[in-house]
């Protein structure tokens, strides 16, 4: 019995003890973490972090791991490295300061990467962050090792990439080394280079970063485009950069690919946006529907995506108004020439969300949506003015009271016209569409002969400019195979132009002085309107326009 009593007294005793014993290692071990979060926080301060980048400051010095946080600190050394525009923010003496104490900044970033990895060897942002500083300080050195002792900075690279084969921010940092030292790499080593490359520019940052070196140092622009993102912001990219060369063919070569990505990026919102629609979301929905018609080149060939984006769009006003007038001065434009380019409910969506309009364009938006009553009413506020900024909607109007079998008042409308459209060919078909319903004929020749005589080339000075934009309206006599546009003004580097008929683009190409753009888009018999701007470089300007005759009709 006695015996039973000790033993069960030196358990508790032990018990007591091992208890003791795990609260003063807790005690110790909470110690040690304050001790090392407070390292953190002077580690920010002397950095200078906390002032320029506080939400990560405030991130790594709350991480319940004083390690982690350390490491944070390294990472967002290092990414100040690469982009000086960290320090935008800062007053210029301040930037100035922060720019010139990089190195420094990046030596401690490789001591607390070099730290962190032995003490946990399969930490890969800590391999990542020592290859990356080791890299970054012996470049803006000028240190030799970066070519001849790659191994220091791309072992700790490729080891990162292989404790974590699922991130790609190791990738990020090779593609960028390896395309700075590209002339020093092997044939070999350049092919094995590739696939990482083309991996690591899937991140949009890191191929505007890379993007301009990767041209200049691909064979030829084949082999450069083949890594290129098929997305439209890294097409946009290519199309900033070889502006900026004056290298017109690549930029022409980009616009079509950009175009391509966007279409097929829009039509995706679309989806997504009627997904989210019936799904109840209607803030989402209206948000992807507001991007694609505000994101949207006007032009044809998105005229569907827009058509469909307005369709699912819940009401509600639309910040960015520029794009929405852009798309309504666009359908307006057609309508008065008789061209269908969007529907009347995608136009009134668009007149709701342009904000206000002047009374002669408002009105104009109006009829193009079919409310021909809500029209004249703005028409009657401003007592039926007869200046030049209504031309377009008498014009419009007068169509469509003829359309509607109401010849008189359609004949009252063409009378209001301002003489400066008069001639015009809008207003000369309104006309022969009028006479038709009426069956005068000697209207109907008079405008017609005065239409004929302009059939096939049309002067310089035909041309109406509305801002960077000329406009050409044309009544082709007969069938053409395309058009032939002179160019009275061209800078001398070059341009690049965009030409459109009828709301769609026919042509984006390259022009030089003394040269001319031939249009191959087939041009039918009857009216038209063809757009001429500048798309890169400095202004060209139009000149004399003549329709290419259909072979065996010349």
């Amino acid at each position: 019995m006695t015996r039973n009593r000790l033993l069960s007294g030196l358990a508790r005793g032990l018990v007591a003890i091992v208890a003791v014993a795990v609260a003063v290692l807790g005690v110790q071990h909470a110690l040690t973490l304050r001790a090392q979060r407070r390292d953190v926080v002077k580690l920010l301060a002397e950095t200078g972090l906390a002032g320029r980048q506080p939400e990560v400051a405030r991130a790594a010095a709350m991480d319940p791991d004083p390690v982690r946080g350390r490491l944070a600190v390294a990472r967002a050394l290092l990414a100040e490295a690469f982009d000086y525009g960290a320090f935008g923010a800062l007053p210029p003496r301040e930037a100035a300061e922060a720019a010139a104490g990089i190195n420094d900044r990046l030596d401690l970033a490789r001591t607390i990467a070099a730290e962190t990895l032995a003490a946990r060897p399969s930490a890969w942002q800590a391999a990542m962050i020592l290859g990356g500083a080791t890299y970054r300080l012996w470049s803006s050195r000028g240190d030799p090792r970066v070519f001849g002792d790659r191994t220091g900075w791309e072992g700790p690279l490729l080891a990162a990439a292989r404790l974590a084969p699922g991130e790609d921010e190791p990738l990020r940092f090779l593609a960028v080394a390896w395309l700075e030292i590209w002339p020093t790499l092997t044939s070999v080593e350049r092919s094995d280079a590739l696939p990482t490359m083309r991996r690591a520019f899937q991140d949009s940052a890191t191929f505007a970063r890379c993007a301009e070196l990767w041209l200049s140092a691909a064979p030829d622009p084949a082999t450069a485009f083949e890594l290129v993102p098929d997305d439209s912001r890294a097409w946009s990219v290519l199309e900033g950069l070889y502006a900026g060369k004056a290298e017109w063919d690549g930029f022409c070569v980009a616009r079509l690919r950009r175009d391509q990505a966007l279409e097929r990026e829009l039509r995706q919102r679309v989806v997504e946006a009627g997904e989210h629609l019936r799904g109840g979301d209607r803030s989402g929905a209206r948000s992807l529907a507001v991007g694609v018609v505000t994101t949207a080149p006007v032009e044809l060939r998105f005229r569907d995506c827009v058509e469909a984006a307005l369709a699912l769009c819940p009401p509600g006003q639309v910040s960015a108004q520029e794009p929405v007038r852009r798309w309504l001065a666009w359908a307006v434009e057609g309508f008065v020439r008789g061209q269908t380019r969007l529907s009347p409910a995608a136009v009134a969506r668009l007149a709701a969300s342009a904000g206000e309009l002047p009374a002669g364009e408002a009105a104009l938006a109006e009829l193009a949506a079919g409310n021909l009553a809500q029209a004249e009413v703005v028409e009657r506020r401003n007592e039926t003015p007869r200046i030049e900024a209504w031309a377009p909607y008498w014009i419009a109007k007068a169509r469509v009271l003829t359309e509607r079998g109401k010849a008189a008042e359609a004949a009252a409308a063409l009378s209001r016209v301002h003489r400066s459209w008069g001639e015009t060919v809008p207003a000369a078909e309104a006309r022969l569409t009028l006479a038709r319903a009426r069956g005068d004929d000697a209207e109907m020749k008079a405008t017609s002969d005065s239409l004929s005589a302009a059939a096939a080339s049309w002067p310089a000075t035909a041309w109406q400019w509305r801002g960077p934009v000329a406009r050409l309206d044309l009544l082709a006599g007969a069938d053409a195979a395309g058009c032939a546009v002179s160019l009275d003004v061209v800078p001398l580097a070059g341009a690049v132009v965009r030409v459109s008929l009828d709301g769609a683009t026919v042509a984006v190409a390259p022009v030089r002085p003394d040269g001319r753009l031939v249009g191959k888009a087939r041009v039918a018999r009857g009216p038209h309107v063809l757009a001429f701007e500048t798309a890169a470089g400095g202004r060209v300007v139009p000149g004399k326009v003549e329709l290419i005759p259909e072979e065996g009709k010349r």
